[in-house]
């Protein structure tokens, strides 16, 4: 029996499941949150809106967006994903091309004609070819394009003329666009921003990733636990999935067929004590970073503390402070930050218990 029948096997035995429901897969039918931002966009596109733009961190399910626009639009004659930009005008006319392939037959005739044909003559030739029919590009990753590269991209969305684009990239593809290619960013209609999931979104992933294996609801986890996934992920939607999969393993591995209370007070009394930790590799990524940033200063504020980050993780300053406030609430929960009152704010700062250990870092 092999690794995979066994986990299922696993699975069904303990909680009535088809299989692990927190394994990473994109699951478009499954996105929650943002209902407003994709009622926007679906409407925005099928009115025709030329450029639309997706932001996020890693994570947060830019590319379950993508996917579910997909499936939701509706007036498009063809609609094609990139998952990765090219990076040469050659890799553009060869994705371009494809967006108005015809059947086989006809594609043996016309493969001679679309090798001959430049990349100054892909709008032109689309647009004959089209037959006025509207067309959706979805585009992936775009923070990690060339200059070059998205000159073309936006060139060809400009020449093409039932063509709609929608651009995925963490926040700091945004502010690349202001830098370099303000044209670009001007021609924008619709942007749509992605952080992290509330409390009753968080829920609501995890219900619905649980029905899609046959379970129900959010059992085994209890509304204590549903929260505790929470309090530990910020709402990050690949963080919930992460959390979520652990929990459920370790409930299999003793046998226990409810997350709840108890069952976190035995995982929290497991766990090696945040006294005992030995790096600050053991941590999880975004609280390892705010607490070097804090290593960095006699106190900050949140506020202070958002200045001090990667702009790649944050693009509006108001989320941003909204994730920290929470992830420094997780950690005095931990006991490795300290809050004190400083005139009308609060500031924080680490435990003087865990300062060696990030300098040393």
């Amino acid at each position: 029996m092999n690794e995979e029948s066994y986990s299922s096997e696993k699975y069904m035995k303990l909680f009535g499941w088809e299989g692990n429901p927190f394994v990473f897969k994109i699951l478009p039918d499954l996105f929650v949150g943002y209902e407003s931002e994709m009622r926007s966009l679906i409407e925005n596109l099928s009115n025709g809106c030329k450029f639309s733009l997706i932001l996020g961190p890693t994570g947060s399910g830019k590319t379950t967006m993508m996917k579910n626009v997909i499936n939701k639009i509706q007036g498009y004659g063809r609609v094609f994903y990139v998952p990765k930009p090219p990076n040469d005008p050659e890799g553009w006319k060869k994705i371009f091309t494809e967006i108005v392939k015809p059947g086989f037959f006809r594609r043996l005739f016309m493969r001679s004609e679309i090798n001959n044909i430049t990349i100054y003559e892909v709008g032109d030739w689309i647009n004959k070819r089209s037959k006025g029919n509207r067309l959706l590009l979805l585009v992936d990753e775009c923070h990690e394009s060339t200059r070059e590269s998205l000159e073309w991209l936006r060139t060809l969305t400009d020449q093409i003329d039932n063509l709609s684009l929608v651009m995925g990239g963490l926040p700091v593809f945004e502010k690349r666009l202001m830098e370099e290619l303000e044209t670009f960013r001007r021609r924008i209609e619709n942007r749509v921003e992605l952080t992290n999931l509330t409390s009753a979104e968080t829920r609501e992933l995890i219900k619905r990733r649980i029905e899609w294996v046959g379970g129900e609801d959010v059992k085994p986890f209890t509304s204590s636990s549903v929260r505790y996934i929470y309090d530990r992920t910020s709402g990050f939607p690949r963080e919930v999935l992460r959390v979520s999969n652990d929990l459920v393993k370790d409930a299999i591995g003793k046998n226990i067929s409810s997350i709840d209370t108890d069952f976190l007070k035995d995982i929290v009394s497991e766990k090696p004590s945040r006294e005992t930790m030995q790096s600050v590799d053991e941590l999880p990524y975004r609280q390892r970073s705010i607490l070097e940033i804090l290593s960095k200063g006699d106190g900050m504020t949140p506020t202070q503390v958002v200045k001090q980050m990667d702009p790649k993780e944050y693009n509006d300053a108001g989320n941003a402070i909204r994730s920290v406030n929470n992830i420094l609430r997780r950690l005095m929960k931990d006991k490795m930050v300290i809050r004190e009152r400083k005139g009308k704010a609060f500031k924080y700062r680490i435990n003087p218990k865990f300062q060696t250990m990030f300098i040393e870092a």
